[in-house]
């Protein structure tokens, strides 16, 4: 099984890039709407238009994007070589061969002995999502945006456009901008409610855009299998069919009662959502950030003196960088470490002053790991984790020294480039 980076993003050199960060920072992710997300006061949306964007085996035509070396050929992301861990994506070449998401990576080996994996580099996937985030504020106000996962939303339409046509064109224009942005494909569906959106999203794969209306619903939608509605997993599906229920449109035309005697609240809601009842609106996280953590966890555990500088350097600025993208200053931090035995130390203290410097936290960090117990030869790090509290606005203040004389750096400008770039693209000197 080969292993090939992506070269063009950011230099790979040796094998540290093994130990760069390989996990997607967990995104605000929804399940299928609640019943308290639904309006009790209507049945169903009428003269609404929601389309739902899905961003095609995304991590995998990131990768191919970046290093033509890939194109056209079978690629996973996940996994760290020696076929440890589990596919999170795979192309569409790696498809056809029967490679899924979830399955591990020496299973995905056997049925294609040809798969290109990947290790998968979450700030990377992350920066490209925020940018695509912006193109689509283009186009719609921010509080119609719910971002789902890290490659799929929502958009309510609805404010721009007067019907399914104009609704259509401006989810083309989308996929025109996106293309233009990033150079990637995304599939779209448009629909009179959510889940019929994501469904119609669906119909045609990749890069393709469908629309679902009141009339071709029935044609379009009933004949789906029933598990390609949100929350509906395997368990149910064996429930489900075995009272007859096998498509859409069965669940559709299923008793309520019946549903409600099985599954409870959520068998009124999978009725609900098949027959096209879904209510629910676009969700919008209003909740104040309290915290801000990060965690790595290494695929060869550390002890040297260097090595733990460097990672702990590298956990500090994409914690400043995360503060400073949500305009943010944290006023105590803490740093973790967790040993091959899997005990570990930890401490927590006031900063200073409230700050998102990358210099400010770095320093500050290497006191706390100054306290803690050291990593040796023989009982190596396995695992570094950095978070900070107290998180307040950042009013664009810093208390003034009289006697130390400390330079304003561009970091806003630094971060731009980072999330074009890459993490390692550039750094700022830090004194030991």
């Amino acid at each position: 099984m080969q292993t090939i980076s992506s070269e063009f993003f950011i230099p790979r050199e040796g094998g540290d890039f093994d130990d760069l960060f390989k996990r997607v920072r967990i995104m605000p992710l929804y399940s299928f709407p609640h019943i308290k997300d639904m309006n009790c006061h209507i049945t169903e949306h009428r003269g609404r238009f929601f389309v739902h964007m899905d961003f095609d085996a995304f991590y995998a035509q990131v990768e191919q994007r970046d290093n033509p070396k890939l194109r056209g050929k079978p690629v996973s992301v996940g996994g760290m070589g020696a076929g440890k861990g589990i596919v999170m994506t795979a192309s569409y070449e790696a498809r056809a061969f029967g490679v899924d998401t979830g399955m591990s990576v020496l299973e995905a080996r056997k049925i294609c002995p040809h798969l290109i994996s990947l290790p998968c580099y979450g700030p990377k996937y992350e920066a490209i999502t925020l940018n695509l985030m912006k193109v689509l504020k283009e186009f719609v106000p921010e509080e119609c945006i719910e971002q789902y996962s890290v490659d799929e939303c929502f958009a309510d339409l609805t404010p721009v456009a007067k019907d399914f046509y104009q609704a259509g064109r401006i989810a083309a224009e989308m996929k025109r901008r996106i293309r233009e942005e990033e150079n990637l494909t995304v599939s779209m569906g448009i629909s009179y409610n959510k889940t019929f959106a994501k469904l119609a999203t669906k119909l045609k794969k990749p890069d393709g855009l469908s629309v679902v209306t009141q009339e071709n619903r029935e044609e379009k939608i009933y004949g789906m299998r029933a598990d390609k509605l949100w929350g509906i997993g395997r368990r149910n599906v064996l429930r489900m069919a075995a009272m007859g229920v096998n498509t859409i449109g069965d669940l559709a035309n299923s008793s309520r009662a019946a549903m409600r005697r099985e599954f409870g609240i959520n068998g009124v809601i999978f009725r609900m959502l098949a027959r096209g009842e879904d209510t629910s609106e676009i969700i919008r996280k209003t909740k104040k950030e309290k915290s801000l953590n990060h965690y790595h966890t290494m695929s060869v555990p550390v002890y040297k003196p260097e090595d733990v500088r460097k990672e702990i350097r590298r956990i500090g600025e994409y914690i400043c960088r995360k503060l400073r993208s949500k305009r943010l200053v944290a006023g105590y931090m803490h740093l973790s470490v967790r040993f091959e035995n899997l005990k570990y130390d930890s401490d927590i203290v006031r900063l200073t002053s409230h700050t998102n410097d990358d210099r400010e936290i770095f320093d500050t960090a290497m006191k706390i790991y100054a306290t803690l117990f050291k990593p040796t030869a023989a009982l190596k790090a396995r695992q570094f984790g950095m978070g900070v509290y107290d998180l307040h606005s950042d009013m664009q203040t810093s208390n003034l020294d009289l006697f130390k004389q400390t330079p304003l750096l561009p970091y806003s400008a630094l971060d731009r480039i980072k999330s074009k770039y890459g993490e390692g693209i550039i750094r700022v000197g830090l004194e030991s």
